[in-house]
């Protein structure tokens, strides 16, 4: 059976390869953003939280009262961290760690039956800041500037986490990248075909369609952050620096 060899001229592939470049470029210039957004978002909150407890352990003689809010820190970024999970995907682990955390007190279980388990979490620490007692008011109100700081960065992580990419960006990407590496071929075979290398058609395609298809990949994993950033590995550095920082102050 005679097939006829579909081939078609390299010009409309050079006309739109920049457009096709300009989309890609473009959308993983925005999911990068979104992905530095994010973990600035929060390097912040560890920094901020961090600065709480140092705070208070200089300026409160309660060790007690010191502790409690260490755990206060904890309880919120971990509280964020499960806002920013996927849905069912840390909701066991959060109850058992937060029940845990707090076994003598119903601090946590308050939380947990929160409707807006974030801001439960944020006024508990703000409570627990303003119960130190401290000789210096001036000095509390100097350290609520950290409990602020941390609810602008825990916006802007909800922020990102509720506004996708349009998805009317993302289908119109991935269908003109996937028709352009179709009809790829019979541009590249009329071209080889002139040097009498048809055979390296395959192989060309191949590899054009395997880093433009992984630009693509990439920028859809980027546009969730939150699914590959090591949240728990922040959380867990804030828990261990609180302890280190209360241990100091005990000494």
């Amino acid at each position: 059976i005679w097939l006829p060899t579909l081939t078609l001229p390299v010009v409309p592939f050079t006309l739109s390869s920049p457009a096709l470049g300009l989309l890609l470029v473009f959308r993983t210039n925005a999911a990068y953003t979104r992905w530095m957004a994010a973990r600035d978002s929060w390097a912040r909150m560890s920094a901020h939280s961090k600065n709480l407890v140092r705070m208070g352990s200089i300026f409160s003689s309660d060790q007690s009262a010191v502790k409690e809010m260490s755990n206060a820190c904890w309880l919120y970024a971990r509280t964020v961290m499960n806002k920013l999970s996927s849905p069912g995907e840390d909701e066991e682990e959060y109850i058992e760690e937060v029940l845990e955390r707090y076994q003598d007190s119903s601090i946590g279980t308050r939380v947990i039956k929160s409707k807006n388990r974030v801001i439960a979490a944020w006024r508990q620490l703000s409570l627990q800041l303003h119960s130190l007692p401290a000789s210096d008011p001036k000095a509390l109100i100097e350290t609520d500037k950290s409990i602020i700081v941390l609810g602008e960065c825990t916006a802007i992580c909800e922020k990102i986490y509720s506004s996708p990419v349009p998805l009317v960006y993302t289908r119109h990407t991935a269908r003109f990248l996937s028709l352009w590496a179709l009809t790829l071929p019979c541009a590249l075979y009329s071209a080889f075909s002139a040097l009498d290398q048809t055979w390296a058609t395959l192989p060309a395609t191949s590899i054009l369609a395997f880093f433009l298809f992984g630009v693509d990949e990439l920028a859809m994993q980027l546009e969730e952050p939150f699914s590959i950033l090591p949240m728990k590995y922040f959380v867990d550095d804030i828990s261990e620096s609180a302890e280190i920082l209360t241990e100091t102050f005990e000494e």
